[in-house]
């Protein structure tokens, strides 16, 4: 398996669903309706992910364990 790339959530079709937010955490919603749930409170807004590929050739995303980026002012 490797790694592809390392996406925010929109560019993958994920959508931030703020309004279904509750004690299991932040949701967000995959392309195919699963709704994913984060606790962490940097995924508040945006979420990043990764992008594998396996030896098949078969593509998947995770969240990435890779802080933040910040931006300079």
């Amino acid at each position: 398996m490797k790694l592809i790339d390392t996406v925010w959530h929109w560019q993958v079709g994920w959508l931030r669903r703020p309004e279904m937010d509750d004690e299991n955490g932040y949701c967000y919603e995959e392309p195919d309706g699963d709704l994913i749930y984060v606790q962490e409170r940097r995924f508040k807004k945006a979420a990043r992910l990764c992008i594998w590929q396996e030896e098949s050739g078969e593509k998947f995303t995770s969240l990435s364990k890779a802080p933040m980026p910040r931006h300079v002012r």
